[in-house]
């Protein structure tokens, strides 16, 4: 029932010392992997002051109806931290007014009727 099946299987060939130097040297060394940088955001130059011009633009803000620091930095390439100083003093006089008192990380403000 059953069969065998005989393959004649040549020698392995054997190589010598000198071979086998040979050929480790000529493939060389294993490189390592090189970790990617991932993605890079662009640097934003925003303006950390405001001058004469950019202050114009900014009052336009009181007629905005949703009045952000994320908004007016986005809106005048200015940082956040100057955003909030305009909001700040925006409120401070009365010509917009905070909407969400929930939060406390990003306050949201709008026009006044």
């Amino acid at each position: 029932m059953y069969t065998t099946i005989c393959i004649n299987v040549p020698p392995k060939e054997r190589k010598t010392k000198e071979q086998i130097a040979a050929a480790a040297a000529a493939s060389g060394r294993s490189k390592k992997k090189k970790w990617g940088k991932g993605k890079n955001k662009e640097k934003l130059n925003h303006a950390v002051f405001i001058d004469k011009s950019l202050q114009s633009k900014i009052l336009e803000v009181q007629n905005m109806k949703v009045i952000t620091p994320s908004t007016i930095s986005d809106k005048y390439k200015v940082n956040l931290s100057v955003a909030r100083a305009v909001i700040k003093y925006l409120a401070e006089k009365n010509l917009i007014k905070e909407v969400c008192i929930q939060s406390h990380c990003q306050k949201l403000y709008t026009k006044v009727a």
